[in-house]
């Protein structure tokens, strides 16, 4: 009896210890699992539900932490597990209540750009899908191909005046295959005589089409330009002003003596508090963003600026002319006490040619001009608009020796 109680002890002691081991693991690997599950849901391809998952991965961190802490590092422990709790939840309403769609692309599409903000990834063939969340229809399936020198793959000649498009989703062409793009049906159109380059970027604005001809970044393939092509809608006022949550990155203008100024990027306009919002919840795109926008006088007047200092960079140093294909919007631009008339007699006044846009379903019966349920356009919309810009390139005058 008495060797038998030393051992119970013995035991006893022994399981404690290990007792004491298993927490200490389980106190460092437990935060440590966590954390590398955060870093894999942020370094993964970009969805909906990302900042979902990392605000309830960092909120099981903290929750863990206040539980072994003690005294005021427990407490402060309690007030951050609050604060990622309520944010937690807003992400889940935003997704489940705000968001509609979903769109399935390869993460390397576009990567991050230093100059632009972001920029197409590498060359090859990207396969896009866009669904609807609550019906799983497909509403657009398209196929994108990216040459060599990253643009959208154009067939025109290989040896000819070169006419550029810059512009956004729409110039890209978004939701449709590459034979039905703006810059190759406009191809077409001029019997690929011409050398037609695809600059267009989904989700670029008309300052990232100033900034490239700034700098020159794409003087290598802009070769012999007869004619510079920008399509624009007047609602892309919200990406020069900044006020689009996807245009953290990209560059900012101001007007200085009326004229725009590169001033860095857009993420650097805002306080701190307001870039956290904006750059890492969903808060800003969802709730702060919507109460910026619309059209102001200062919006339109800076996106005027910063297509007339495009047009007159193309004129000095490239010795081309500038198409803008414009798009009207009477509603944006009616809040401003602007017309589409005076967008368009603005453009003009800068120097530039000015393409009405206008597409009256009426005038096209039997032709799906957008892309249903989407809203991008079709291939029949640019086969339109590619007839009218070429009724401009072929009446340019011959360059000069």
């Amino acid at each position: 009896m008495r060797s038998a109680q030393p051992r119970a002890e013995t035991s006893a002691r022994l399981l404690y210890h290990r007792v004491l081991d298993v927490r200490t693991i389980a106190k460092i690997a437990i935060p440590a699992l966590l954390l590398g599950a955060i870093v894999y849901v942020r370094s993964s391809p970009f969805t909906a539900w990302t900042r979902f998952q990392t605000f309830a991965l960092a909120l099981a961190l903290v929750v863990h932490l206040a539980v072994i802490l003690r005294g005021r590092l427990r407490d402060a422990m309690v007030v951050v597990a609050t604060l990622l709790l309520c944010l937690t939840l807003i992400e889940a309403y935003c997704v489940d209540a705000l968001v509609t769609t979903s769109d399935i692309i390869a993460p390397d599409y576009t990567v991050p750009h230093p100059t632009l903000g972001w920029a197409r990834g590498h060359a090859g063939v990207f396969h896009h899908i866009k669904r609807d969340v609550e019906t799983g229809r497909v509403i657009l399936d398209a196929t994108y191909t990216i040459d060599g020198n990253l643009n959208r793959h154009v067939v025109s000649a290989e040896d000819g005046p070169t006419v550029a498009f810059y512009g956004g989703s729409d110039t890209f062409g978004v939701g449709l295959e590459d034979s039905d793009t703006l810059p190759q049906l406009f191809a077409d159109a001029t019997e690929r005589h011409a050398r037609v380059l695809n600059f267009g970027v989904a989700g670029y604005g008309p300052q990232q089409y100033l900034r490239a001809l700034e700098t020159g970044m794409n003087d290598d393939v802009l070769t012999r330009p007869r004619l510079i092509v920008y399509e624009t809608i007047p609602w892309q006022a919200e990406r020069t002003a900044c006020i689009n949550s996807y245009m953290r990155t990209a560059p900012r203008y101001e007007l200085v003596g009326g004229q725009a100024v590169f001033q860095g990027a857009c993420a650097e306009r805002w306080s701190l508090p307001l870039r956290i919002l904006w750059e890492h919840t969903s808060i800003y795109g969802k709730f702060v963003e919507p109460r910026l926008s619309g059209a102001r006088p200062e919006k339109l007047d800076l996106y005027v600026a910063v297509l007339a200092r495009a047009g007159q960079i193309a004129r000095d140093k490239y010795g081309a002319p500038t198409a803008i294909l414009y798009t009207p919007s009477a509603s944006y631009l009616r809040p401003a006490g602007y017309t589409d008339e005076d967008m368009m007699r603005r453009l003009r006044e800068a120097g530039l040619v000015v393409v009405d846009g206008t597409l009256d379903p009426r005038a096209f019966p039997g032709q799906t001009l957008e892309i249903p349920g989407e809203g991008h356009p079709t291939g029949a919309a640019n086969r339109i608009w590619a007839e009218r810009l070429n009724k401009v390139f072929a009446g340019l005058a011959p360059p000069s020796p």
